[in-house]
């Protein structure tokens, strides 16, 4: 009589590897659940009732979509080049940009306050553009400049942070790609345009998506190179993450926990929609080797 071996399913081992997840879930969802259950409505309604924050609301908005959107035409073509092609100095490349993840934020800002301070390069696109327009087309800014205290600098800090993070995960998904599609379709007749369009683009959406969530996400939170390059001024350069330090720093908690609860809120709706709208795509696993 044979007797066959079953595998001993122990599920103790499991249940001790999971604990490490639950206790970090645990701590997420503690820290996110006291910011909700200490509002004040008073200070709820104080917030969206300042004109200075509701500005600043809307200049998060449209600074964050604008950057994405740069972010992502930049990232596309980078990651699909450096994805396919191995070229002269391909390592120093890839390795320089990963120095806006690495780096601390706050370095990258003041790089960046460097080249428009103090290079002859940076001075001419920050005030001589400025000048140029004023002279030629009558357009004055206030500031005198185009980037430095200037919604301008907002977009420039947050594209070449948040571009980095959306190289990466679109190169992963080109990575992931394989090759022969390009191949067949330019062997049935198709051109470069036409297979990068028709036939590598939709077959790395996931990691797009992915890209643009991610990037979108990093750029949304961003404070320090922004306040470094931009300062926060009032109804000119302040942004939601700027707008949470003014108010602590003035001794409004109330008001600077009201706007990180709405920061969260318009994170996780981001979250979700993109989720639900990549349907079977399964965008956060698109970037697995």
């Amino acid at each position: 009589m044979k007797h066959s071996i079953k595998p001993h399913y122990g599920k103790g081992f499991d249940l001790l590897l999971a604990l490490p997840l639950l206790a970090y879930v645990l701590l997420l969802a503690v820290f996110i659940a006291v910011m909700f259950m200490k509002l004040s409505p008073v200070a709820v309604r104080e917030i969206f009732a300042s004109p200075p924050i509701r500005d600043a609301f809307l200049r998060s908005l449209y600074t964050s979509v604008i950057s994405t959107l740069i972010s992502l035409g930049i990232a596309i073509p980078s990651g699909y080049v450096l994805s396919r092609y191995r070229f002269p100095g391909w390592s120093i490349i890839d390795s320089l940009l990963d120095i806006p993840i690495v780096l601390p934020p706050l370095i990258m800002g003041l790089c960046i306050l460097l080249f428009f301070a103090r290079t002859s390069v940076g001075q001419f696109l920050d005030r001589g553009l400025a000048a140029w327009l004023s002279q030629y087309l009558h357009w004055i800014h206030p500031s005198g400049g185009l980037f430095i205290f200037n919604v301008g600098g907002i977009i420039v800090a947050q594209v070449v942070i948040g571009c980095a993070f959306a190289v990466r995960v679109i190169k992963s998904g080109f990575d992931a790609l394989d090759p022969r599609y390009e191949e067949v379709a330019m062997t049935l007749g198709a051109n470069r345009r036409q297979t990068f369009t028709k036939i590598i683009l939709p077959g790395v959406s996931p990691s797009l998506i992915a890209g643009a969530v991610i990037s979108w996400a990093r750029i949304f939170g961003l404070f320090g190179p922004i306040l470094l390059i931009c300062g926060t001024t009032r109804f000119r350069t302040e942004i939601l993450p700027t707008s949470i330090y003014l108010e602590y720093s003035v001794g409004n908690l109330d008001g600077a926990l009201v706007m990180g609860v709405v920061m969260i809120v318009i994170s996780m709706l981001t979250l979700l929609i993109f989720k639900r709208f990549a349907g079977d795509m399964e965008v956060w696993k698109c970037s697995r080797p």
